[in-house]
């Protein structure tokens, strides 16, 4: 018989280095997986919906016979695959959507070869919960907030550089947060995958220390933070860094225009036409098609920087740190903010 584990148990499992094979199909695995999940589908995508269309029907014990009917073939093809993926390892974590006939159809077959088996109770689902309940431990955090251009996701990265504890939210996000936030950047994950990512960043820190985050909306590019993690922003202790605008234009041209996308900023831009106005839009489409970059970035911080103020004011809470600063140094306010962010944390 499989072992049975709750999640928590489950993950300390795979980081001792088990593999773990995720029964569900292809399509659930890429919506979302425990990192470092390797696909093994009892059902295809197809057979899934059929075998669930007849269970809706008729009830599980024609189902079942379904996926009998369906799986008998491959089982040998199923048990060759788990054994390439699991590289000769003959102790493996399984789950499926819920831990039910798909996991432990699966570890029947394991447990016949001779593997042990532990069987993740409550499944892919119960992770889930289980990941929401985690990203809500209360914890000493502190927000880096400022203007579009300030290189605060540089600053942040230098501090964890120097040992700070950081969640790097557009890192994970993939994208840096704005209209152009994509650019030059790969697809982002799905909302499934961003938590998971997340919750292996969050569950390794220590919550009695500060942990860093940057200023976020609840939504990076495409990917919307979960209400439990959200908290964590809203109610953080906000430290805030102003930079000059002429430091901050400088900032933001040699971040975008490096990437030579000129069509990608155009449809960046088209996305906050209406919030912009015609006229500045018009104006700074000719500037990026002109390939003057300051004067579009100019045009874009007005527009950001009324967003920025107005965000503030629904802020609140006040900042219990501004940092004024002369010119665009990075490291240095990393110093600066690592040597007192025991105070600062509360």
């Amino acid at each position: 018989m499989p072992h049975i584990t709750d999640a928590s148990t489950f993950l300390a499992l795979r980081d001792t280095g088990l593999p773990v094979l995720d029964a569900r199909s292809p399509s659930e695995h890429a919506r979302g997986a425990i990192p470092g999940a390797l696909n093994l589908p009892v059902l295809d995508d197809a057979q899934r919906e059929a075998v669930g269309t007849l269970y809706a029907r008729s009830g599980r014990e024609a189902a079942v016979h379904l996926a009998l009917q369906l799986v008998g073939p491959y089982l040998s093809a199923m048990l060759a695959r788990a054994q390439h993926l699991c590289e000769n390892r003959h102790e493996v974590l399984v789950h499926c959507w819920r831990g039910g006939m798909r996991s432990g159809s699966l570890a029947w077959l394991l447990e016949s070869a001779g593997y042990t088996v532990h069987l993740l109770e409550g499944g892919y689902k119960a992770y889930r919960a289980h990941v929401r309940a985690q990203l809500a431990r209360p914890a000493r955090v502190i927000v880096l907030g400022g203007m579009t251009g300030t290189g605060k996701t540089d600053i942040l990265h230098a501090m964890a550089d120097l040992g700070c504890q950081v969640v790097d939210l557009e890192g994970l996000a993939n994208h840096r947060g704005s209209a152009f936030g994509s650019i030059g950047l790969g697809k982002q994950p799905t909302n499934e995958q961003f938590e998971a990512a997340l919750y292996e960043v969050w569950s390794r820190l220590d919550h009695g220390r500060p942990i860093w985050m940057e200023d976020e909306s609840s939504r990076i590019g495409t990917v919307a933070m979960c209400d439990a993690f959200f908290t964590h922003i809203e109610h953080g202790r906000l430290v805030t860094v102003e930079l000059p605008l002429e430091a901050r234009v400088a900032r933001l041209v040699a971040e975008y225009a490096a990437t030579g996308e000129t069509e990608a900023m155009l449809h960046g831009l088209e996305r906050i036409r209406k919030r912009l106005g015609d006229d500045a839009w018009r104006r700074c489409a000719d500037a990026l098609r002109a390939g003057d970059h300051t004067t579009a970035v100019r045009i874009l911080l007005r527009y950001y920087d009324k967003a920025y103020a107005h965000h503030q004011a629904q802020q609140p809470r006040e900042a219990v740190r501004h940092i004024v600063l002369e010119r665009d140094d990075p490291a240095t306010v990393a110093r600066r903010l690592a040597a007192d962010e025991d105070s600062l944390a509360g």
